[in-house]
């Protein structure tokens, strides 16, 4: 009991020492929670909004997958009509029926680097990038090997060993990721260690690099090393730890040679800012930077450069090895342009007319690659001939042979492609007017007030059956359209009704036959000069006379935009306007449309013939002109709606 009672005493004690802690801190302690909380809340929003750019960039890059990639090859000896030229780039988007076509330089297409080491695989199978399971294959090897301690072998079978793991390091031909690094670094240190253990000092294990004869693989492994230092924490060997850290304080001494890869073309002044923005440098999977100069000083041996497109992808990839200082710098933005620019070009145009060109294995290999960098794209050769962005050559690679295929032959394919469609279908024209039943079967209609006489029916149902032919012009997106439209009024079958129009005369004396009853030609007069006898018709009570025709006429022009992949040839969903004039009622009529144009799978189609299906919805106002019953007759409104749907067939060319 007095136990318990002392647990009381303490508690209440400890209570009361608590509370004016708790007192003291209570306001601050608010305001700084308050703080966190809204801190918290703008971090949040940060995060919100960084996500959102994320998400947008990603949705953004994966749109451009799928856009057809044209490779611009610059023609020898001119400085204009390259891949940034506007001319060049609206006359092949619409030559290949691709409006948001995206354009590149030549220099993008050359994957040296990428190209597998062995020989005998051909440009269909070239893999383009390492795959991820090349990497436990190679682990497994370096793991065995590391296993077998040195006098477990001969020299011979050192030697063997060595061969076998320099085979398998071709596994990782090309480093464009960091994730290769770490196998590939291993890997130098193993076959090193073999050639070490194999007594033999030849090359390939052993080369002159600068001043030094030395173990080339434990140098390799220290270029690496030297990059990422924190690679030599993987060794566990410290015999083999030692070999290649005493390589890696020469060169960090500088004790080798390096060799500037310059990034200039053409001898053209480089601007850092404008290639940073363009492209990221992989220098053997790492994040570099040129210097102001564009230019990047590698150690001799092996280096991978990669140049990542920071918009649209892959950029030109080389695989440099060097071992003696033959040249003071690697100009390799120029090796490239020279490759899959002027030799390039010389082979396309060997012979130019041919549909499929035979180009060399090394340019196959470039464009397989390429290919498959951007396997959801059409991949697009453009060359303007002699510099000239009117007379573009245009190549289609296809993946299926690995082949080009000529698609444009420079001035005669003719960048605007056209289409013919004839159809029909049915409108709802509050325009129409109509003669009564009864007297349907008259030519013609003389009323003696037209705006109150009982022929004239205003409330007939309007619907009209339209026979359309237009012909339409297409360049990349823009679509240009004239038309001819036959319309048969089919709510009474009766025909159209409206005022005769004379040129020149606007009031309705013009719209009286002449010869109708009350009418006589008096003589007036004599033409003095040659006198021919004048005369003039005179009338007594009289009639207005309409035109009544089974068909109204109706000519238009007009403007639209397509869109979709194949917009450039005319097919895909389109916005459009026209304008035109009726006869029949004497009328302005401007129509707003939404339609849609299909190849059919089933017909056959050549390259520019190519049969459609069309379907088209329209909505607009028909706005009455001067001396138009329209507005005489009716008590409607002078201003009536328009609209209906036509569906048709064609073809473009």
């Amino acid at each position: 009991m007095l136990l318990r009672l002392l647990l009381v005493a303490l508690t209440l004690a400890g209570l009361t020492l608590s509370t004016p802690a708790l007192a003291q801190d209570g306001p601050s302690a608010e305001v700084e929670r308050a703080h966190k909380k809204e801190k918290k809340e703008e971090q949040s929003e940060e995060e919100k909004d960084a996500e959102q750019a994320a998400a947008e960039a990603e949705a953004e890059r994966k749109r451009k997958e799928i856009l057809a990639r044209v490779i611009v090859l610059k023609w020898e000896g001119t400085k204009s009509a390259d891949w940034s030229d506007e001319t060049v780039r609206r006359n092949v988007r619409s030559r290949i029926g691709r409006p948001e076509a995206m354009f590149f330089p030549e220099v993008d297409l050359y994957q040296n680097g990428r190209v597998v080491p062995d020989r005998t695989v051909i440009p269909a199978m070239q893999p383009a990038i390492v795959p991820d399971t090349n990497v436990p294959r190679v682990q497994a090897a370096i793991d065995s090997a590391a296993a077998i301690p040195w006098s477990a072998l001969q020299p011979y079978e050192w030697r063997q060993k060595a061969d076998e793991l320099r085979a398998i390091a071709e596994d990782l031909w090309f480093v464009d990721r960091i994730e290769l690094r770490e196998p590939l670094f291993l890997l130098y240190t193993q076959i090193g260690r073999a050639a070490e253990n194999a007594a033999d000092n030849s090359p390939p294990y052993y080369e002159q690099v600068g001043p030094y004869s030395l173990n080339y693989y434990f140098y390799l492994a220290a270029t690496l090393a030297y990059q990422e230092p924190a690679l030599m924490s993987k060794l566990t060997d410290q015999e083999l730890s030692a070999s290649v850290g005493i390589i890696l304080s020469q060169i960090q001494q500088g004790s080798f040679p390096t060799l500037p890869v310059d990034f200039q073309q053409e001898g053209v002044y480089f601007d850092p800012v404008a290639f940073n923005d363009t492209y990221e440098v992989r220098l053997n999977g790492i994040v570099v930077e040129p210097d102001a100069r564009g230019q990047l000083d590698v150690f001799l041996g092996r280096s991978d450069i990669y140049l990542v497109r920071k918009d649209t992808g892959h950029g030109l990839s080389e695989r440099l090895e060097v071992t003696k200082l033959e040249n003071k710098e690697y100009f390799i933005r120029d090796v490239a342009r020279k490759k899959v620019g002027k030799d390039f070009i010389d082979q396309l145009f060997l012979h130019k007319l041919e549909c499929n060109p035979e180009v060399d294995g090394a340019i196959l290999n470039y464009l397989a690659i390429y290919a498959k960098l951007h396997d959801k794209a059409e991949i697009y050769i453009a060359v303007p001939e002699s510099g000239n962005p009117n007379k573009t050559w245009i190549w289609r690679y296809q993946r299926e042979s690995a082949q080009l295929k000529l698609v444009g032959g420079g001035p005669d394919a003719f960048p605007v492609r056209f289409a013919a469609v004839f159809s029909a279908g049915l409108l709802y024209n509050k325009a129409g007017l109509a003669v009564d039943k009864d007297f349907s079967d008259e030519d013609s209609v003389a009323p003696g007030d037209v705006a109150d006489d009982r022929r004239i029916d205003a409330e007939l149902n309007p619907a009209t059956i339209p026979f359309n032919f237009e012909l339409r012009a297409h360049y990349n997106r823009l679509m240009i359209n004239l038309g001819a439209e036959a319309g048969y009024e089919a709510g009474s079958g009766a025909g159209w009704v409206e005022y005769y129009q004379t040129p020149g005369r606007n009031d309705d004396t013009l719209t009286i036959d002449p010869k109708a009853s009350g009418c006589q030609e008096v003589v007036i007069g004599t033409d003095e000069e040659t006198g021919e006898v004048i005369t003039e018709w005179q009338c007594d009570g009289l009639s207005t006379v309409l035109n009544q025709k089974t068909f109204n006429r109706y000519l238009y022009m007009g403007v639209g935009v397509v869109f979709l992949r194949d917009a450039g040839i005319g097919f895909g969903p389109r916005l459009a306007a026209r304008v035109g004039w009726t006869n029949l009622p004497h009328a302005i009529q401007t129509t707003g449309h939404f339609g849609w144009a299909i190849q059919p799978g089933f017909l056959p189609s050549g390259q520019r013939v190519r049969p459609l299906i069309d379907a088209d919805a329209r909505a607009g106002v028909a706005v009455p002109i001067k001396k138009s019953l329209l507005k005489d007759a009716t008590d409607k409104k002078a201003v009536q709606g328009v609209f209906g749907l036509t569906l048709g067939i064609g073809m473009t060319f």
